[in-house]
Order: structure tokens, then sequence, then C-alpha cells
């Protein structure tokens, strides 16, 4: 009898034992983005991971993989599409192969919108709802940071190895440019001779003189290094521009609601320390560009960028590259 309960006991142990390690097992995913360890976005994607270990009790650890460690940004999206990697940080832009639109909206066509205030509430318009809802249908991938808070900026520039002052002056510049085609369509536009380099690339092909010109973040002309080869930073403001933090949707949905919640509240509260970070970093890094490397900031009058850019918009939709109509219906969406 004794003999009896001490097995049943044992076995109850075990059993309970079996159960309590499979609920503490620990998931891990793994997040992709392009920007080096010390940007100020990786500084709001690790509050990110710490909040979601924090609130999760260590059930979910996020792993970040910094500049492109997991390959450029065709790579990580096919990682998330065939579920071998969870998240990616990059922008919009890049998702235009699964839906077009994105194309427009996501700054492949520049100077769609007139500030970093009106795109946000284009991001947050019933328009990119259906872009979004289309992307999780085509590709199984899930916009997350749902709140449309992960600023990048402040604003854009030109840094290049000589002065571009005026359209004049971008005719056969050599400049880099990511894989998104029509990022590519509208530089060569504008008169640009580009070359598509991945951006961990960057540096050293402005050194060696492959490129003469990349366009970035004001705040990645420091952060990135280039400004120290390509002293000459022309504002251009070519696009308003946001992190989109994208998630495979298997992977969302293996999610209890609770943990999903967690996953949102994590990203919001990340992009609001993205976009103070963006904001305040944006005046004290181009003194330090100033001070540290002779950087000059270069003023410009936009008005004949943007009127030859319209011309770029008709031509696209005509040849059917873009959605006819879908850059009135982006814009009308902020009126």
């Amino acid at each position: 009898m004794v003999k009896r309960f001490l097995c049943t006991a044992m076995a109850v142990l075990f059993l309970c034992g079996a159960f309590s390690g499979a609920s503490e097992a620990v998931v891990r995913m793994k997040l992709g983005m392009k920007m080096t360890e010390s940007h100020h976005e990786s500084v709001a994607l690790r509050h990110f991971a710490d909040y979601v270990k924090e609130q999760t009790k260590g059930e979910i650890v996020i792993d970040i993989f910094y500049a492109e460690a997991l390959g450029d940004s065709k790579k990580q999206i096919e990682n998330m599409i065939n579920g071998l990697q969870d998240f990616y940080a990059e922008g919009y832009s890049f998702y235009d192969p699964y839906v077009p639109e994105f194309r427009v909206v996501g700054g492949g066509i520049p100077y769609v919108f007139e500030s970093n205030e009106q795109f946000r509430k284009y991001l947050l318009s019933d328009v990119q709802q259906e872009l979004e809802k289309r992307l999780i249908e085509k590709a199984g991938l899930r916009i997350v940071s749902r709140d449309k808070n992960w600023l990048r900026g402040p604003y854009r520039v030109l840094a290049s190895k000589h002065p571009v002052r005026s359209l004049d002056d971008v005719k056969g510049l050599k400049l880099r440019m990511a894989s998104a085609p029509l990022s590519v369509k509208s530089w060569e536009f504008l008169g640009a001779a580009v070359t598509v380099i991945p951006y961990s690339e960057t540096y050293l092909a402005l050194k060696q003189g492959t490129v003469d010109a990349v366009t970035c973040p004001v705040t990645d002309a420091l952060y990135q290094k280039f400004c120290e080869v390509a002293p000459y930073l022309t504002v251009t403001h070519e696009y308003a521009q946001q992190v989109a933090v994208v998630m495979n949707e298997r992977r969302y949905q293996s999610l209890t609601p609770e943990q999903r919640e967690i996953i949102h509240e994590g990203l919001r509260q990340g992009g609001e320390i993205c976009t103070r970070m963006a904001l305040e970093s944006g005046e004290k890094l181009v003194r330090e560009m100033k001070d540290k490397y002779g950087v000059e900031m270069i003023e410009i009058d936009l008005k004949p960028w943007q009127e030859k850019m319209s011309g770029l918009v008709a031509d696209l939709e005509q040849q059917g590259v873009i959605p006819a109509g879908f850059v009135k219906k982006a814009q009308d969406a902020v009126r």
C-alpha cells in the first residue's frame, strides 16, 4: 500500500514538473535592423525588447541583430516570410513587392506629403489600414507598430563629397540607393547615376569612390560616419519617414491576446523614445558634425525639385508602375 502511494505521488510530481516546465518555456524571437547598435532606433528597440521580457516574466525574449547582420532588407523580409526571422524594423517602401502602394507612401516617391505630422496622419488613416490588411493576406506580414510614432530623421539630407546646391548638380551624381526600384527611378528621373549598395557597405563605397553621395536621415550622416567622407549635407526633405516594425503573422497569431498587447504597448513606448531622440539629436548632431568634420549644411530652393517630381508621378501612373490615382487618394486622406 505504501509502495503504491509513493509511486502515485512520484507520478504526480513528475507530471506537475513537466507541465510547469512547459509553461515556463522561453520563446526566443529574432528582430533584425540595418542601424548600428549605437543608433537611437536601436536604443528604442532595446527598450521594446526589455519591456516584453519584463512583462512576460521572461517567457518571450527578443534578440536584436544590428547593422544588417541577418542580411539586407530584401533578405530579412524573405526571412520573415519563411519563418526564419520574427521582426524587421525598416521603412514601408521595402514591402512594395507585395503591396505596390507602399512604393508611394513609404518614401519611394519624394514630396508626396508635406511634413512628418501629415505623414503620421496618413499612416493612421483607413487608406493605410487597408494596405496593411493586404500585406497580411499576400505576404503573411503584420505591421505591429500600430501607433505610428516611430519618427525617422527628423529630416532627410543628401550627403555628398561635392556640394549639391541645385538640380543641375544632381546630373550624373554617383548616388547610392537601396534596392527599392521606385526610389531608384525617382533619383534617376532627377538625373543621378544610381548604384544599389547595402546600407552597411555605404561608408566604404563613399570612401573608395564607388559612389559620391547617399540620401539618408540627417542623424545617420553622423551615426553611419558618412560625413567623414561626404561633408556636404544638402537638406532635401525628400519625404517624411517612419520605421515600420513588422512581424511574421503566424508568429503573431501564436501569441496569447495578452502577449500581443504587450508587444503593441512595448512598441508604443519604444516609438515615443525613438521620436524624442530623433528630434533631440537632430540639432545636436548637426553641431557636432560641423565642429568635428567641418560639415556644410546646404539649404536649397525645393520648388524645382517638387515640380519635377510631379512629372514623374504622372509618368509612373501611365506606365502602370503605381496605381492610377493613389497619390491623390493618399493626399486626400490627410486633408
